[in-house]
């Protein structure tokens, strides 16, 4: 498979002076449990101060994320900032989007800012870990959220865990082109079962992979929904999403970088699925990223 670095459009590099205002508007606030960020008016007050202290600084970086985002390949690497050890600033350009939302807090597996680290992966049924095929995030809710935040802390030493993202766009063109017209239009129109996280009411949500204009992906949690005896899906379905899967995996021109320290990059998670690349060492890497999920208001 042929993959692709993230193009020009897909980055923005913060001036010196930018990351610096920011940065010293963010320490100037006090510091916050993680537990506190689930109130969402400690994440607009964290927002207004910041952006109160610098609001020229702030406006510009939102904008130019604003601006990527909302083009192929519907993601942005921004680069050249500097994070505060509570998060603040994280939360605080974050909230310029929408609403943080996590599952409940449980410790390590989630919080509002979630530490992604190699152990709280899900190892996959079918060989390694569920976060190394892509995939959309919080599948397993009703209306999965819309943007996806994450900063690198500490890559993997051995340059493992390399980010992964897919467009839809690209996505409905390989599908259309090795599956054929027929097969678009049914994942279109074909609705399969999404098993729903126990801490949203459990049940299932009936809804299709593809649209015009998005993507919902996660067989992990259509395999849930089928294992539990209450969907079923025909012969012919299941084998079109095996299909399905095998030109996701394979997709030419999927994008692939390696985050460093400090990188931040916006996701559209109704417009690309995303995954990274195996570890080494998954037991000894010590590859730690931050994330948000943000529902847009």
């Amino acid at each position: 498979m042929v993959l692709t670095p993230l193009p020009e459009n897909g980055r923005v590099e913060v001036p010196e002076s930018v990351a610096a205002g920011l940065l010293n508007a963010a320490e100037r606030l006090p510091r916050y449990d993680n537990k506190q960020f689930y109130s969402t008016e400690v994440q607009q007050a964290v927002h207004d101060r910041i952006r109160d202290t610098c609001a020229d600084e702030f406006d510009w970086l939102t904008a130019q994320i604003r601006d990527r985002i909302a083009q192929p390949p519907y993601c942005v690497l921004v680069t050249g900032l500097g994070f505060d050890v509570g998060n603040r600033l994280f939360v605080g350009v974050n909230r310029a989007f929408g609403e943080l939302v996590a599952r409940p807090h449980e410790k390590p597996r989630a919080q509002l800012v979630h530490y992604i680290q190699p152990a709280t992966d899900i190892a996959s049924a079918r060989g390694g870990w569920e976060s190394e095929r892509l995939h959309t995030d919080t599948a397993d809710w009703e209306t999965p959220v819309q943007l996806i935040s994450m900063v690198c802390v500490r890559a993997d030493p051995n340059g493992g865990g390399r980010s992964r993202v897919l467009d839809v766009d690209r996505l409905r063109v390989e599908v259309q082109r090795r599956l054929g017209a027929e097969a678009l239009k049914r994942l279109e129109s074909n609705f399969v079962p999404w098993q729903l996280a126990s801490y949203c009411g459990g049940g299932l949500s009936w809804r299709p992979i593809l649209s015009e204009s998005r993507v919902c992906w996660r067989r992990y949690t259509i395999d849930l929904a089928l294992d539990s005896g209450r969907a079923k899906l025909s012969n012919d379905m299941l084998s079109l999403l095996d299909s399905f899967e095998e030109v996701v995996s394979s997709t030419p021109g999927t994008l692939d970088f390696l985050m460093r320290e400090n990188e931040l990059l916006f996701s559209d998670n109704w417009r690309t699925i995303h995954c990274r690349t195996p570890l080494a060492d998954p037991n000894g890497s010590d590859r730690l990223m931050i994330r948000s999920w943000i529902r847009v208001c």
